[in-house]
């Protein structure tokens, strides 16, 4: 057995099945673990939800996927090459790891990340575009620097739910529009809703992305 790479969390389902629906979670920015998965109570119990910790350690359990700083020009920018070997590590984890400890296939998961942790979602599922096809992206933007687009044909099976506050002052609403619109420009079938609310996940936020689990 290939060892864990990436601490984490775990709720198994109720009942296992061979086509049970595996949330995989990712956090914010200098967030961890345990933040995302205060969901999973909320969630449908035939679910396996795994939430997963980055391993770049910040402060205490405090973690990123990648770093960010500020250029001269105050302009916040990221470490490519981590963010490049974040996404690259995660995969492996999740392919050659998780697959195999928890007996389930690619057809099964959705990718959930809250802001950083939705840049990261983005990037596996569109440069591993034949692994993972269905992403909930909450208040994210797409990490130009590290995504590969391919060929329209190979997003024909995507479909994402992704999500923003209008009033989101870490990450404005007007750059989630625009990953929304280079995702229709590639052939991402998805969901894009907007809702008064901050950088955060709103109760009718909340519900809608339940809504979207279970139908799809």
């Amino acid at each position: 057995m290939i060892k864990a790479s990436f601490d984490y969390l775990v709720k198994e389902p109720s009942v296992i099945k061979k086509d049970n629906k595996v949330i995989l979670m990712f956090h914010g920015y200098g967030s961890n673990k345990e933040d995302l998965f205060s969901f999973s109570e909320y969630m449908d119990p035939s679910f396996l939800i795994i939430s997963i910790q980055a391993s770049n350690k910040m402060d205490y359990n405090s973690y990123c996927w990648w770093s960010l700083e500020y250029d001269a020009e105050m302009n916040l920018t990221m470490d490519i090459e981590q963010a490049k070997n974040s996404t690259n590590e995660l995969n492996h984890f999740i392919s050659d790891y998780l697959c195999n400890k928890f007996n389930f296939t690619n057809s099964q998961i959705y990718l959930c990340g809250f802001s950083q942790g939705c840049m990261i979602s983005y990037a596996l599922s569109i440069n591993f575009y034949d692994k993972y096809t269905k992403v909930i992206g909450l208040s994210g933007k797409l990490p130009i620097e590290i995504i590969n687009f391919k060929d329209f044909a190979n997003y024909k099976e995507h479909n994402f739910f992704c999500s923003h506050g209008i009033f989101d002052q870490v990450i404005p609403i007007k750059i989630g529009r625009k990953s929304s619109e280079m995702m229709s420009k590639y052939g991402i079938n998805h969901k894009f809703l907007e809702f008064q609310s901050s950088h955060g996940i709103c109760p009718e936020n909340f519900e809608q992305m339940i809504l979207w689990l279970e139908n799809n």
